[in-house]
């Protein structure tokens, strides 16, 4: 039992970490180089048979150029227009190919004898005469120089290629970079195929001439099956070459880390675990200070640095207990903040449960733990309602103390009779007698006439009133804007009326609505705030108002961190 726990010690251990991570960097290393090269020799490879293919085609096309070629390809051309796209199938029916059969006569004959002659001084190839279409894709034979009768393809017969591939042929591609800044001027008409029936092959083409919308080319195939060869021993060589080097370079590796550096941090893991177990005891001898690491490296550093742990680690777990202690105690205190300044927002709903010629309905989520937003809602006499909407300036305990403060100046002064334009003008000015902190707040304020739904409304610099309309369709009240409380002495401010049909609702929100945002910083915006408040169909109720626009903003910030505090009401005149 004991030797099975050292052996799992010993493999769990930095040296053979070490040689592991050593061994799996440098078979990744050679990994990459594998692939880097092999990438680039196939390239070469590639590009070399391409040239040399295309080198052969311009070589055939030179020695057909005496010969009756085009008589015979415009034969040919002329017979496949002829025959009808149905009853040309695939091109190898015997009644499709007998209607080219005479063409294979003595002159037929003297340009394939021709071709052969070159195709067998120049190896493993295949030369054949086609035509064109770009437009089908199609490769119509007209010589196939092919000595095998089983696959050489008859006068008519046809292939459909890629489109990209005839256009290659036809036109060429670009040569390398590097034969471009050797100033060779050319292009490669020439592709790589992959075909079931013929392989992989380099065909090169070389045009002769056109007849219409037919690109008469000759054309050459060459087998890549060599390329395919000469490539797997290429990788099986470097894939053991790559082995034994990896294998020898970790070793040496391995015993040089063992010397300087998997010694000096067992000493000093030693220290550490012996520095735990005394701590515990409470006893004050000293562990780090006779370790005798000389590296001359950043780990004589760290132990030099740890030799004077141990005093600070002493004085920062005192200051810690401290640090602590006075966190809990904040975060006490803020909790009861949050709770007196909920206890000041209404939350149950209906407020006013015995009217029902309107229907209320209001929500607010702080950014922090306290916030700064504040609403209300206040029955003057029994044919006046007043609501509000503010948002303090900042956040935290400053601004939840400045909400609560400005909320029971409004009140007081609502309940005096006066309009929303003389409320606003009277509590910024008290505000502004005693605002040594420079705080301010924005407010919209608004008194119902029940009876009239005629809503008398001042803006002390808040957002823009939505008016909903009991059909479902949204505008804004573009409503002129007054200076915020709190922010000038003397300001003055207007009243405005809008007048409530039954079934017609007034929507305001905190700018925390409009500029919620989303991970990648884009603002939710008015023109989505008034799409959302706008969406909720014929009649819309006021919860129905707010839970569609906090969803539609809960679907557009995703997990983004809420930076500001998010407040709606929404009053429904009925």
């Amino acid at each position: 039992m004991a030797d099975t726990t050292n052996n799992k010690k010993k493999w769990k251990s930095l040296n053979s970490k070490t040689f592991t991570i050593m061994l799996t960097l440098t078979l990744g290393i050679g990994f990459l180089v594998l692939i880097a090269g092999f990438a680039l020799y196939v390239l070469g490879v590639t590009h070399e048979y391409m040239v040399n293919t295309c080198n052969q085609a311009n070589a055939e096309a030179a020695v057909v150029g005496h010969t009756a070629y085009k008589e015979i390809g415009d034969e040919v051309i002329r017979i496949f227009d002829s025959i009808p796209e149905e009853e040309r199938g695939d091109g190898t029916s015997d009644e499709y190919i007998a209607k080219f059969a005479h063409l294979e006569d003595e002159k037929f004959l003297e340009v394939r004898e021709a071709m052969r002659s070159l195709q067998n001084r120049e190896g493993p190839m295949n030369a054949f005469i086609v035509a064109l279409d770009a437009e089908t894709d199609r490769m119509i034979y007209i010589v196939d120089a092919d000595p095998d009768p089983e696959t050489t393809c008859r006068p008519g017969t046809f292939d459909v290629y890629d489109h990209n591939e005839v256009d290659t042929l036809i036109n060429g591609r670009e040569i390398s970079i590097v034969e471009k800044r050797a100033g060779i001027e050319r292009k490669l008409h020439a592709v790589l195929t992959n075909r079931e029936e013929y392989g992989l092959r380099c065909t090169a083409g070389s045009v002769l001439y056109e007849n219409g919308k037919y690109v008469v080319m000759m054309c050459v195939d060459e087998k890549l099956n060599s390329v395919v060869s000469i490539t797997r021993i290429f990788v099986v060589q470097f894939v053991l070459l790559l082995l034994a080097i990896t294998v020898l370079a970790s070793y040496i590796g391995m015993k040089l880390m063992r010397k300087h550096t998997v010694i000096p941090i067992r000493k000093m893991a030693r220290a550490a675990t012996a520095y735990g177990s005394e701590k515990e005891r409470k006893l004050g001898e000293r562990h780090f200070d006779n370790l005798n690491i000389e590296t001359g490296n950043e780990l004589q550093q760290l132990a030099e640095a740890l030799n004077g742990m141990e005093n600070d680690i002493e004085a920062y777990m005192t200051d810690l207990t401290h640090v602590t202690a006075e966190k809990e105690r904040i975060e006490t205190e803020l909790s009861l903040a949050a709770k007196i300044q909920q206890s000041m927002l209404i939350e149950e709903f209906p407020v006013f449960p015995d009217r029902n010629e309107f229907d209320l309905y209001a929500r607010m989520e702080p950014a922090k733990e306290v916030g700064g937003d504040f609403y209300d809602m206040i029955l003057i006499d029994d044919d006046h309602l007043a609501i509000e909407i503010a948002d303090v300036s900042g956040k935290g305990v400053p601004a939840a103390l400045f909400m609560m403060a400005s909320k029971i100046l409004i009140l007081e002064k609502v309940k005096s009779g006066l309009t929303p334009a003389e409320v606003l003008e009277q509590v910024n000015n008290t505000i502004c007698a005693n605002n040594e902190q420079e705080m301010f707040v924005t407010v919209w304020l608004g008194i119902l006439e029940i009876s009239t739904g005629k809503l008398t409304a001042a803006n002390a610099g808040h957002e823009y009133p939505i008016l909903i309309r009991k059909d479902g369709t949204a505008e804004l009240i573009q409503d002129k804007h007054g200076f915020v409380i709190g922010g000038m002495e003397g300001m003055k401010y207007t009243d405005y009326d809008v007048m409530l049909d039954h079934g017609d609702s007034i929507f305001v929100y905190t700018d925390g609505v409009t500029e919620a945002t989303s991970a990648s910083k884009e603002l939710f915006g008015l023109d989505r705030t008034l799409l959302a408040a706008g969406s909720c169909g014929k009649n819309p109720q006021p919860v129905e108002v707010l839970q569609k626009v906090h969803k539609d903003i809960g679907e557009f910030v995703e997990d983004a961190e809420q930076f500001d505090d998010l407040t709606m009401l929404c009053m429904k005149y009925i």
